[in-house]
């Protein structure tokens, strides 16, 4: 069951760090690092959220994303994504595994998704987005500078209060697609 008081202290405070731009090697050799855990999955492996997004403020938090089979192939991975330091964390997701491993300096969130339409993922629309709209990612990096000043210490609702922003910015890169907005955000 999903335990949000669990997932407030497994995740920490929010903290916003400035842009670095050895994140995506950081992201580079990770992939490298889990390719004896997640095999094939690996090649698929994709860096997104803000860490992703050249100049933009972040938390230190090297997102990746890979698309799996089923809910069952990503908990048969868990064994050997423990043992490259990765501890699974319930947050309360549904069409998802997700896992952390804490670095020196930086985390490491890995999520294994099951999804059909990998390519399009909303994730990934919203990384492409920010990156192909300066104006955007500025507004969206202000958002999360606030947000973390007002629920520092509360990582879910952090979370929460950017969805708005989120589900208006997919909608708007899925549309520019010729895609149908979003309706189903349960993930």
């Amino acid at each position: 069951m999903h335990d949000p008081e669990h997932a407030r202290h497994a995740l920490g405070p929010v903290s916003i760090a400035p842009p670095d731009i050895s994140w995506p090697e950081h992201f580079s050799r990770e992939r490298e690092r889990l390719r004896p855990s997640l095999g094939p999955i690996a090649d698929e492996l994709q860096h997104y959220g803000s860490t992703a997004i050249a100049g933009l403020s972040a938390k230190p938090v090297i997102d990746m994303m890979a698309p799996v089979l089923s809910l069952d192939q990503a908990d048969a991975l868990a064994p050997s994504l423990a043992t490259a330091g990765y501890r699974k964390i319930d947050a309360g997701f549904i069409k998802r595994r997700f896992f952390r491993r804490i670095a020196t300096d930086l985390a490491y969130h890995l999520h294994l998704v099951v999804s059909p339409t990998w390519p399009l993922k909303n994730e990934l629309l919203f990384r492409d987005w920010l990156i192909e709209r300066p104006e955007v990612a500025r507004a969206y990096e202000a958002l999360k500078v606030e947000l973390a000043a007002m629920y520092g210490d509360d990582m879910p609702r952090y979370t929460a209060e950017k969805t708005s922003f989120l589900r208006a910015a997919v909608n708007d890169a899925r549309l520019c697609q010729g895609l149908p907005i979003e309706e189903d955000w349960e993930e």
